[in-house]
């Protein structure tokens, strides 16, 4: 548990980092992950002892993972 809340922070001081350095409207998918990021912090205790809680969490982080993935540019075929 300790180590996702880790995480948490850990990827919303990325996004931060590197949000400005991104067009705008990536800036903007980025922030919007961050709110999402401070609202799972904010909630972690409840969301970790509930499991329908978690199984909501994880499906919205392989969405948002996805998401991050695709706007990365590492699929894209050279």
């Amino acid at each position: 548990s300790e180590i996702i809340e880790d995480l948490l922070e850990e990827s919303k001081l990325f996004i931060e980092w590197t949000a400005a350095d991104t067009e705008i409207e990536i800036a903007a998918e980025l922030v919007e992950l961050q709110v999402q990021l401070a609202c799972w912090q904010y909630s972690w205790a409840e969301i970790r002892s509930n499991v329908q809680q978690r199984i909501k969490v994880s499906e919205q982080v392989k969405i948002w993972s996805e998401k991050v993935l695709n706007m990365s540019g590492l699929l894209a075929a050279n």
